[in-house]
């Protein structure tokens, strides 16, 4: 949200007063002063005040993440199958999360929902390189051969060409093997097209991180709000993107 938007929420007060507040120097924000209207901005994990006078917490946006089980579909709403949103307690759901990161109903582990409608178009961004991690369990044998396919860039049937992403084996066999896979795209089932494209097909799906969002060992099913190491990398993210966007 922009600094100048907020204040006026929180305030109940005009355009122009606010800008006279910045003008004054009457505002910081992380105890620096600031003039600047368009500042992105949330209180949820900065310290802004008014005259020395703390804004609200409880006027930013809220960011959870939650531990998808299998068979939940990344939905608001679903008339066949429970759905992300429903692992949400009501008392901590403000009525407008939304799912950044989508899982298929058959995967399982990190998704990440907010409010924050700004911070959901930064985490759908290519230029923004946000990488993705997952535990993948495949029919057939992970091989090294594999491992240089996805270094340089899986191609699809239809010709599309997959950014490179990495691929760690930790056991392998004819039958069955499981490795960790990092990339930084988010096509429409993605890393099952990849090893298909391989020659073998995903049997479990399991989403450990999105960029500095790390489910840890939150049990399935359970949600929690970011930590502070968690916040900070958020914070720095949308830095970032004024910077590209001034």
């Amino acid at each position: 949200m922009l600094l100048g938007q907020l204040l006026m929420e929180a305030n109940h007060i005009t355009r122009k007063e606010v800008k006279r507040l910045l003008k004054d120097g009457s505002i910081q924000v992380n105890h620096q002063v600031t003039q600047d209207y368009a500042k992105v901005v949330d209180p949820a994990w900065m310290a802004i005040t008014i005259d020395g006078v703390p804004l609200e917490s409880d006027m930013g946006h809220t960011y959870y993440i939650a531990h998808k089980p299998q068979g939940y579909v990344s939905a608001n709403k679903d008339a066949q199958y429970p759905t992300v949103l429903d692992l949400i307690e009501p008392k901590d759901n403000p009525g407008n999360l939304a799912i950044s990161g989508r899982l298929d109903r058959d995967a399982h582990g990190l998704v990440f929902l907010t409010n924050n409608g700004q911070l959901h178009y930064i985490l759908q961004q290519p230029k923004f390189d946000i990488e993705k991690t997952y535990r993948v369990t495949v029919n057939g044998l992970m091989d090294g051969q594999m491992i240089a396919a996805f270094q340089e860039g899986i191609v699809f049937d239809d010709g599309t060409v997959c950014k490179p992403a990495a691929l760690d084996i930790l056991t392998a066999s004819e039958q069955t093997s499981t490795g960790i896979v990092r990339i930084s795209q988010g096509q429409r089932h993605q890393i099952k097209k990849m090893f298909l494209a391989c020659g073998v097909k995903v049997t479990d799906l399991f989403r450990q991180k999105i960029g500095p969002m790390d489910l840890g060992e939150l049990p399935e099913g359970a949600y929690r709000p970011l930590n502070e190491t968690e916040k900070l990398a958020i914070m720095n993210l949308f830095l970032l993107y004024n910077r590209r966007n001034d």
